[in-house]
């Protein structure tokens, strides 16, 4: 008997796990189409991935979105994207924003966007600050995204579908030669003042570097051109293009310099500091008209070039230091010298004098 209550146990256990595998077999398709349809709620099927960012001020925002766009194909080997722009307006950037996203069915994704552009309304707006901090606290913006200054409003749309790619691959080239570069977070923060690094665009695909524009609370202040930028970028601790051009007796010249580098020292003196810039490198090479051929008075040009730089770094330097500004980040490196002395120096505006930073150029001939 109990022999026979075992077998019919086993008989009854075999019974129901074969009615849990069919069961199983049945849910399995269900469960994976679920999970797949979960997935692509998520995932990018149903967003449009952001490119680039133009925001402008014309008596209202204006926000601009560059979105890849992709092109349905029977031959999954002749697939494509498209760009296509698309524009919001409001009366706060969160609202032009929120119109633009609002304008297609897809969620926007922002993740790969490495690129925002301001318009000339926005530039000489005391907000431009804000929108910076306001993208960068918001899922519109990249702590990483470049941004750059244009010349061109976006009423004129000099972002378009049909030069998009152009002016893009344009923009990327000025970074890559190692044009002045600010990133979002950068603007963000602005709390010692901060550089936009302007660009022209004529034409259809023509970018230029235009120069610089240091801003104080959100303002612009002062615009440098030139060999301004270059060396605002070296005293920024950016590489630079490897390239000064100057003005000689006999026009343009331009440097190609081995290896530039900066060597700063703070010297403390009795209640003063000074800073001492030392600027040197090797000229690889001289290009320009009516150049001299001999070595000798290459070097006498070279001596008068040098004299040049330090004027202009004096007047970069005098601009972009001052109460409330330092991109530069003069104020640590006293700091690290003797803090105490500095925050009185800082109190009183005496560090702020001329002299206060001195800037030598030593290149010298390779």
């Amino acid at each position: 008997m109990p022999c026979t209550a075992a077998l019919a146990g086993s008989v009854s256990n075999h019974s129901g796990e074969e009615t849990r595998m069919k069961l199983l077999k049945l849910a399995a398709p269900l469960l994976i189409a679920a999970v797949l349809c979960g997935c692509s709620s998520t995932g990018l099927g149903d967003k449009v991935i952001v490119k680039a960012l133009l925001l402008d001020y014309q008596k209202e925002y204006v926000a601009q979105v560059l979105v890849l766009e992709p092109q349905p194909s029977a031959d999954a080997g002749e697939a494509s994207e498209t760009l296509r722009l698309i524009e919001g307006r409001g009366s706060s950037l969160a609202e032009a924003i929120g119109e633009a996203e609002s304008s297609r069915a897809e969620e926007l994704f922002y993740g790969q966007n490495e690129l925002l552009l301001l318009g000339p309304g926005l530039q000489q707006q005391k907000g431009m600050t804000e929108c910076c901090r306001f993208l960068y606290e918001n899922s519109a913006g990249r702590p990483n995204m470049a941004v750059w200054g244009i010349n061109l409003p976006a009423n004129d749309q000099p972002l378009n579908e049909e030069n998009a790619s152009a002016v893009l691959d344009g923009i990327r080239r000025l970074g890559e030669r190692g044009e002045y570069r600010t990133y979002l977070y950068q603007l963000a923060a602005a709390q010692d003042g901060s550089f936009l690094p302007l660009v022209r665009l004529s034409g259809e695909d023509d970018v230029q570097m235009q120069g610089l524009a240091l801003y104080k609370d959100g303002a612009p202040m002062v615009r440098f051109t030139g060999i301004e930028t270059e060396l605002a970028a070296l005293l920024s601790g950016q590489t630079g293009t490897g390239q000064l051009q100057v003005e000689g007796e006999s026009g343009p010249v331009t440097l190609t310099i081995r290896s530039p580098k900066l060597i700063y020292e703070c010297v403390e003196q009795q209640n003063s500091m000074q800073l001492a810039i030392r600027f040197s490198g090797h000229v690889e090479q001289m290009t320009g008209e009516h150049l001299p051929t001999s070595r000798e008075e290459r070097r006498a040009l070279l001596s008068q070039i040098n004299s040049q730089l330090e004027q202009t770094a004096a007047g970069l330097i005098r601009q972009a230091f001052s109460p409330g500004v330092d991109p530069f980040g003069f104020l640590s490196r006293f700091c690290n010298r003797n803090a105490q002395l500095t925050a009185s120096l800082t109190e009183d505006k005496t560090l702020y004098q001329p002299g206060a930073v001195e800037f030598s150029s030593a290149l010298q001939l390779l």
